[in-house]
């Protein structure tokens, strides 16, 4: 089963919807003690809330009862989507001590460790490919409101900060009279340091949406270093 497939499954589902899941979490976190994963991320913590920034936009955890808020319309709300409230606990609950950003980019669909798998359909970037065929200026456009930083593989291909310490590549290759138009997403290596191999699937879930659509603002692209 690809790894992309649950990220789709949730999309558009309300974490609160899956009341288990999200009282799970939220009992996880509360009465955290945001030393350590602000030490280690470089995030900024007060006596009451932990921020995050997820694709450059602001996100805080409630240290008391362990809620996750977003910032939205200048009002916080803790009303979030399933996708981007696992991938923000996930970040917090599985950065290692000492994680390191190795600087290689491999496939993102490989991180789970499975060397052998036969090709299945992604339900995330199979329809992602066929509505931006023969569009590359449209694509271009998307991913620069989505606050990519362009690159120069494939025939598009930009870099995006989900958290600072956790960027994806996404390389798009048009069609042509031998080949199928197709793309790919790269992560680094190592960003099972940070997040769950399945995380991996909601980032790339809310990615490919804001590139859908008009994105938020670009992102800091400040870069994580580690102890």
């Amino acid at each position: 089963m690809s790894v992309n497939y649950h990220a789709f499954q949730s999309r558009g589902v309300l974490f609160s919807n899956h009341e288990t899941v999200c009282r799970q979490w939220r009992e996880e976190f509360s009465g955290y003690d945001p030393g350590r994963i602000a030490r280690i991320l470089h995030l900024e913590a007060d006596g009451q809330f932990l921020y995050v920034p997820y694709f450059g936009e602001p996100y805080r955890l409630c240290l008391a009862d362990g809620r996750l808020e977003r910032l939205k319309d200048g009002e916080w709300t803790d009303e979030l989507y399933f996708n981007e409230a696992m991938a923000v606990y996930h970040l917090l609950h599985y950065t290692k001590d000492v994680p390191v950003v190795s600087g290689k980019w491999v496939p993102g669909h490989t991180v789970d460790g499975v060397v052998s798998r036969q090709p299945t359909a992604d339900p995330l970037l199979d329809p992602f490919v066929r509505s931006y065929t023969g569009r590359m200026e449209e694509l271009r456009a998307a991913c620069e409101a989505a606050g990519g930083t362009r690159l120069s593989a494939g025939d598009v291909s930009y870099e995006f900060e989900a958290f600072p310490c956790v960027h994806l590549q996404l390389v798009f290759w048009d069609a042509d009279e031998d080949f199928p138009a197709q793309a790919q997403v790269l992560v680094d290596q190592c960003v099972t340091d940070f997040v769950h191999y399945e995380t991996v699937g909601c980032i790339l879930s809310d990615l490919l949406e804001r590139i859908g659509q008009d994105g938020p603002a670009a992102p800091t692209g400040r870069r994580c270093r580690t102890p």
